[in-house]
């Protein structure tokens, strides 16, 4: 039966329901019982039906070649050259719901033949719980087209979907803004963008960044693209309010690719750095192509690579904490004019602020070192994390945090372009890093594709963190590759290798697609991760994760001294001798936000010894508190979600 989105799920702002679910957690929460909240209230944050969350704890370029030298010491002696492990042996079984998100797609406007560099770096996606009903929603950009005859860019629409906790067989499709419903073996998504009032058409958008700029407890949306941006503030009821981004202070001319919220000064709210592109105009659109050196051609057979113009410089806005922002790019020490793609904000040395990684495109990669009060100091080269390891810059694009090695401190991961490895860093400490590709094998798995969206992810739940890479190229006729390019899951093995998980998998695996953003989420809320593709002019693939045999631990962090998301926190987790660290980061992937949710895989061994006792999770909030948090393994640990907010302890 098709189910009608109400708009009016939340019936009071977040004030007074915060007020409420902080009381209600430190009540019961965290001393081991299922925590229900007061039944009137918990209808009312769902429009009537019961909050889920709650009851549950709920570009043509000259291409540098394949490096060839290693640094050592890099966590594995192994040569490389692995093949793909066995299609038995993975683990790892995905399923594409295809069609479940219909109106998710990012025009480009590359059928008009204009050959605009725009048309080339698509859009992300992100997941996210925007109406807090505990299950996790998805939000696409729009992107948009060129209007040649009147210079300007047209901005599309984008889409928004709600996720339904609801069994059946329905079928996709309506038309734009008209509530219709997906479903298959209990994920079913509805199309909620106009009712929401979700509409990023004001601007050629692309990147998506997600959070609680305000506190409130309802997650935001920053849209950013081409000539201009846009926040959308999230009400509390179901719907946005558009806020004008020149009476808040976040308005700027240039073309923003992707953007990160973090806490760069510790004072509990939520900035906000943009990393900017290229000076494409329609008044510096050379023309490219095989024959454009000769000058023989008067018009574009292809597209102009990122080298024919020059990057621009990102943009830091510091939060006021009263709806507004101010820019402080200069003054924070984060002034740059690189070709900027990709963003993430984590803390690499552990000293309790957060610090910044900027992917350029063929462009020095930069790292910025949090010293403190908001101000930072550029250490990319010096921390061996600007270049690949021959010292060249690269086209990167898609970045991600991950501690692949199970040494407990957090390393780096960067997408690169077509006949570059992705560029794995090692962190051993100190701020400083090598440069781990070839030891890890990184090698085996490189396809000759162009790498956009990723992630670590665990997906087959056995303690280390996987690899998500999604592909495609930019160039209508790429030489020794091709446009749609497969998308990739490099396996962990072990926390020292990576190989290169079988085809034969998945059809998600196997089907060649022009893939750029990248989101992960547990969809289903079975314990293993989800994750979500944007892909250029065709319906965002959602793909569900099937491997079997598996537990986890889920935390989702609330803060309260801290920002709201605890964007910046660390989490440190023992059970028996497994030990594990993850991070909540700002950023991350291209373009895209993944759901906060901290997922941490527990080996076999671990979960299916009969001595299996008790759990210590320690929480480093950005706050600078420290909490330690205790649960018994044997009473549900990984049956559930659990919820820990800051300042209330676990008895």
């Amino acid at each position: 039966m098709l189910r009608v989105f109400n708009p009016v799920l939340f019936k009071t702002r977040q004030s007074r329901i915060a007020a409420i679910l902080v009381g209600w957690f430190a009540g019961c929460l965290l001393c081991g019982c299922t925590p229900k909240p007061p039944a009137e209230e918990q209808k009312k944050s769902s429009g009537g039906q019961l909050n889920q969350a709650t009851a549950q704890s709920s570009p043509g370029r000259t291409n540098q070649g394949v490096a060839t030298q290693g640094s050592a010491n890099q966590g594995s002696t192994n040569p490389v050259g692995a093949n793909p492990v066995g299609a038995e042996g993975s683990g790892i079984k995905l399923e594409w719901l295809e069609g479940a998100v219909p109106l998710a797609v990012v025009k480009t406007g590359k059928e008009n033949g204009n050959l605009f560099l725009p048309e080339t770096t698509g859009g992300g996606i992100g997941a996210f719980d925007f109406d807090r009903d505990g299950w996790t929603d998805i939000v696409c950009a729009g992107g948009g087209e060129a209007d040649a005859e009147k210079r300007q860019m047209i901005g599309a629409a984008g889409a928004l979907y709600r996720r339904i906790g609801t069994a059946g067989n329905g079928v996709a499709g309506g038309a734009a803004g008209t509530p219709t419903e997906t479903q298959s073996d209990n994920v079913g998504f509805q199309s909620v963008g106009q009712f929401a009032g979700i509409d990023f058409s004001q601007h050629y958008n692309t990147g998506i960044a997600i959070a609680d700029f305000d506190g409130d407890g309802f997650p935001d949306l920053f849209i950013a693209g081409y000539s201009n941006s846009h926040l959308f503030r999230n009400q509390g009821d179901g719907t946005f309010e558009s806020l004008d981004c020149r009476a808040i202070g976040l308005s700027s001319p240039l073309w923003g690719a992707s953007a990160a919220f973090f806490d760069a000064d510790a004072d509990g709210l939520l900035d906000l750095y943009v990393a900017n592109y290229a000076n494409w105009s329609f008044d510096n659109n050379p023309v490219c192509g095989q024959h454009a050196r000769t000058g023989t051609q008067t018009k574009s057979t292809d597209y102009c690579g990122p080298r024919e113009f020059q990057g621009l410089p990102d943009v830091f806005y510091h939060n006021a904490g009263d709806g507004t922002f101010r820019d402080i790019t200069r003054e924070s020490g984060l002034e740059d004019a690189l070709r900027g793609l990709g963003v993430i904000a984590a803390d690499w040395d552990q000293d309790g602020d957060v610090d910044l990684y900027v992917a350029n495109d063929v462009d020095p990669n930069l790292l910025y070192r949090n010293d403190g009060g908001g101000r930072f100091t550029e250490i990319g080269r010096r921390a061996g994390v600007a270049t690949n390891d021959s010292g060249t810059p690269e086209g990167s694009m898609g970045v991600a945090v991950g501690d692949y090695n199970l040494d407990g401190k957090s390393d780096l991961w960067v997408t690169n372009y077509q006949n570059e490895l992705g560029a794995l860093y090692r962190n051993s400490g100190g701020l400083v890093f090598n440069y781990a590709s070839l030891n890890a094998k990184i090698a085996a798995t490189d396809e000759a594709s162009v790498g956009w969206g990723t992630a670590f992810a665990d997906l087959d739940g056995d303690g280390d963190e996987d690899l998500l890479v999604v592909n495609g190229h930019i160039e209508l006729a790429p030489k020794g590759s091709t446009v749609d390019q497969r998308p990739q899951v490099l396996q962990n093995q072990g926390g020292k290798t990576f190989q290169l998980v079988p085809r034969s998998n998945a059809k998600f695996l196997d089907t060649p697609m022009n893939a750029r953003g990248l989101a992960t989420a547990d969809f289903n809320r079975d314990g293993k991760l989800d994750f979500v593709a944007s892909r250029v002019d065709k319906e965002a693939a959602l793909v569900l994760n099937r491997s079997h045999d598996q537990r986890s631990v889920r935390l989702r962090l609330v803060g309260t001294k801290s920002n709201r998301d605890a964007i910046g926190a660390r989490i440190q987790l023992q059970l028996g001798r497994f030990r594990a660290v993850r991070q909540v980061i700002g950023g991350g992937s291209y373009a895209s936000t993944s759901d906060l949710l901290v997922h941490i895989g527990i080996p076999s061994e671990e979960w299916k010894a009969e001595s299996v006792g008790a759990a210590q999770i320690s929480i480093d909030w950005p706050s600078g508190q420290r909490e330690e948090f205790t649960f018994d393994a044997k009473s549900g640990l990984w049956d559930e979600e659990k919820i820990l907010v800051e300042g209330v302890a676990n008895r």
